[in-house]
């Protein structure tokens, strides 16, 4: 069977043209195995001719010289010492001395075979495992499916009447071997990222990244595993299954950010409408902080619930619409201050009018005073004017007095002249005495007539004072009515008026805290739709910034799968030129 195999080998070529037949032997060495020979039940010593002890190896070394006069062993000799260049020998004697037991050797306990058999045993089995070694050819380990595709190759080949060569066989094999690699880590990959990534849509952009890359390391495993990775052929190779796992990686992409992009648009419908509904039914909002408050518990559930690479894109949406919101917000607000304002501007009017009516009982008392001023100056006067009268009657009365008592002396005088006249004789009266009596007497009357009517004249004047104290009496009279009436009604005005003042005063103080309020909450409102905005600006600023950090590392991608082809492309005209060089040289 050896000399079968060892002239089978001897029509296997290396490469498919040779230069000369004599180098065929040393270049087939290379890719043989370590030879070795181990003799059982070995009953021979181990010496020289001349007696000295020499070792296994030596003993196959001293086998495997040439004797003359046997041709075809020596050829056999001379073929194993080309083709197995690292060779050993082992020998081992009879397990058992009893032929009985040798008969029946599989029946028989370890212990009880021969010590030296079971300790050449055990030296051996320790031999090959120290030795071992796996098989390569051109530095690749062949596997046992590759080396099964070269043996396939080899059949084929001397089937089809062609030389087999190594090379060609090889290069089938290791093509072979890629290619169910490929499919198998290709497979691996796409049942994983199935397994862990699309039956678990969305997920962030990182962890699916992570999952990628662990995935992809687990898939390049099994390409790995061929150990060819020194072959060009393997880089040809790896290059697919980058090319391939990319285009897995963004089909996963895309879908995640389609079902994200559904999921997160849902998810921030429903939760918006609730805000929605607020908007709509007036007065459900007070101020921008009962907004802002929904706004933080929706934007809390939004991120707990979504997930995906449109989770930041959907929220900027939704800041949009909270600005929105806030915006429709504050023009309510605008029209129910402008309604509030028109209402407090016509409660202000009816405030001035009931003023204006206070202050007409503040004319009329003025008006009132002003009268009663002047029936007080009047009274005065007229008081004067009776005291004046009344001592000017007096005094008059006691002229009138004077004047009657002065008459009627002189009456009495004239009296008592005409009586002592009369007893004097008629004779003895003169005519110029009569007549100076007659003078005496006429100027008596006249005075007496000017005193009477004089008398008269003065009790009429003092009637008419009378009568003028009786009137002033009655003014005054109804000037007491008056002023008490007055006083009651100014009493009443000014309880009216201290009413009217009072809710006047509400009023104002009601109106003023409602304009500080409105203008806090205007305050309030413009800082935080400010804020609001403010934090929009910033959420498109990382979106935009996430955009443009993935934009770039897609342009590093795109970058390095460019130097990446131009590599192997280099690799490859390389490999072609090292091709053609050696068919050149065959």
């Amino acid at each position: 069977e050896l000399h079968l195999v060892l002239n089978l080998a001897t029509h296997i070529h290396v490469k498919s043209r040779r230069k000369n037949e004599e180098e065929k032997r040393a270049d087939l060495s290379q890719y043989f195995p370590i030879f070795l020979w181990v003799l059982r039940d070995f009953h021979l010593t181990l010496q020289d001719e001349e007696g000295g002890a020499i070792t296994e190896k030596e003993y196959l070394e001293r086998a495997l010289r040439l004797v003359p006069s046997q041709e075809e062993k020596n050829q056999l000799r001379e073929v194993i010492k080309e083709l197995f260049r690292e060779r050993d020998c082992v020998t081992i004697v009879r397990p058992v001395a009893d032929e009985a037991e040798l008969r029946n050797i599989q029946n028989v306990d370890y212990e009880k075979l021969r010590p030296q058999f079971r300790t050449q045993v055990e030296a051996f089995v320790k031999k090959v495992y120290t030795n071992l070694k796996p098989k390569k050819i051109d530095g690749a380990v062949v596997s046992g499916s590759m080396f099964v595709d070269l043996a396939a190759e080899y059949c084929k080949a001397i089937n089809s009447s062609v030389v087999p060569t190594i090379h060609t066989a090889w290069a089938s094999a290791i093509q072979h071997q890629l290619r169910l690699s490929l499919r198998d880590a290709v497979q691996a990959y796409r049942t994983k990222m199935n397994e862990h990534a699309m039956q678990h849509l969305p997920m962030s952009e990182d962890k699916l990244r992570d999952l990628h890359k662990v995935t992809k390391a687990e898939a390049l495993k099994i390409l790995l595993a061929t150990k060819l990775d020194s072959d060009p052929r393997f880089r040809e190779s790896r290059s697919q299954f980058a090319t391939r796992v990319k285009q897995l990686f963004e089909h996963v992409r895309m879908e995640n950010s389609n079902v994200s992009q559904r999921q997160c648009d849902k998810i921030a419908r429903e939760l918006f409408k609730s805000i929605e509904q607020k908007l709509q039914a007036k007065g459900m909002y007070q101020g921008f902080n009962d907004l802002l408050s929904d706004w933080e518990q929706l934007k809390q559930l939004y991120l707990q619930k979504s997930a995906g690479p449109a989770k930041l894109e959907v929220l900027s949406w939704l800041n949009q619409q909270l600005l929105q919101a806030a915006q429709r917000l504050w023009e309510d607000f605008e029209v129910a201050m402008e309604e509030r304002k028109s209402q407090l501007k016509q409660q202000l009017a009816e405030s001035e009018a009931r003023m204006l009516q206070v202050k007409a009982p503040d004319e009329a008392q003025r008006q009132w005073l002003s009268e009663r001023l002047d029936l007080e100056r009047r009274l005065d006067e007229s008081k004067r004017n009776a005291e004046s009268v009344s001592q000017k009657a007096a005094r008059e009365k006691a002229q009138l007095l004077d004047s009657e008592r002065t008459l009627r002396e002189q009456m009495k005088i004239m009296q008592d002249r005409l009586n002592s006249e009369r007893r004097v004789p008629a004779l003895e009266t003169t005519p110029s005495m009569a007549s100076t009596t007659n003078s005496e007497i006429q100027s008596l009357k006249d005075s007496v007539v000017a005193m009477v009517s004089e008398l008269r004249s003065k009790k009429l004047q003092r009637n008419q004072m009378q009568l003028q104290v009786e009137h002033d009496k009655q003014m005054m009279s109804l000037e007491r009515r008056f002023q008490k009436q007055l006083q009651e009604a100014r009493s009443r005005s000014e309880q009216l008026l201290e009413k009217l003042r009072q809710s006047y005063d509400a009023e104002v103080d009601t109106l003023k805290r409602s304009q500080s309020e409105l203008r806090d909450q205007n305050k309030d409102l413009e800082q935080k739709l400010s804020l609001a905005q403010q934090e929009s600006k910033l959420l498109n600023r990382h979106l935009h910034e996430s955009e443009e950090a993935r934009r770039s590392q897609q342009r590093q991608v795109e970058v390095a799968q460019q130097q990446s082809q131009l590599l192997l492309g280099a690799l490859e005209r390389l490999g072609a030129g090292k091709d053609s060089d050696e068919k050149e040289l065959d």
